[in-house]
């Protein structure tokens, strides 16, 4: 498949436009579309966001939830972002499943600069990139925290894999709570054998209301929150 070049500017007025976007708090008033317009309005969305800062084997547990969320006929949302974003991406792409990379930036190019070829695989495979900044708009520290709405408003639910108590993926998952849909955060079994960076998955836990997955038995809690 060809990357697709044509970037859609999508009112709130558009069939394209989705419903779960328009009923977020504060909405983009245009969301700039490349790739495959169809995600917007037939896909369910899971967000799969954490850290920059990733374990091998927090890699390795995102790549499996998003396998596992493409077996549930889920498209994968994330920011294209180092460490578990692009991991997710990635893990969608392994099993020829539908991911969405929502930008900071205008979509001219992708970024940051070390993911731009897993962006246009995504494109090249019949996914989508969006954003709320016009074509030639560059990425800006403001731009990164607002984003996070968007990923909560295409998606059913939010899986958090790995993260810091302070931090953007908090502001994720405070917004995934503020829209009142399912939050789930990676949690280490006892001891933390795999090393994980758990301190904010935890306090989503605790402080959050997240739902905790400690083992891969906890994913029939993701095909609920998808089903309800």
């Amino acid at each position: 498949m060809q990357q697709n070049t044509e970037i859609h500017a999508i009112d709130q007025d558009s069939d394209h436009y989705p419903d779960s976007l328009r009923n977020i708090m504060s909405p983009p008033r245009i969301l700039y579309a490349r790739g495959n317009l169809d995600l917007l309005v037939s896909s369910l969305g899971v967000a799969i966001v954490g850290t920059r800062n990733a374990t091998t084997n927090g890699l390795k547990i995102t790549n499996r939830i998003a396998r596992h969320c493409v077996s549930l006929g889920a498209t994968v949302v994330s920011g294209l972002a180092l460490g578990i974003d692009a991991e997710a991406h990635r893990g969608c792409l392994d099993v020829a499943g539908n991911t969405i990379a929502v930008l900071a930036h205008g979509l001219h190019t992708a970024e940051p600069k070390a993911n731009q070829q897993l962006g246009y695989q995504i494109l090249e495979s019949g996914g989508l990139w969006v954003s709320e900044h016009p074509e030639g708009a560059r990425a800006s520290r403001q731009n990164f925290v607002p984003r996070n709405r968007i990923q909560v408003g295409l998606s059913k639910c939010s899986i958090i894999v790995e993260s810091d108590v302070r931090s953007g993926t908090t502001t994720h998952a405070k917004f995934c709570v503020q829209e009142k849909h399912p939050l789930f955060a990676v949690i280490p079994q006892e001891g933390n054998p795999l090393k994980l960076h758990c301190k904010g998955p935890e306090m989503m836990v605790r402080d959050m209301g997240a739902k905790a997955l400690v083992t891969k038995d906890d994913y029939s809690f993701i095909e609920a929150a998808l089903n309800f």
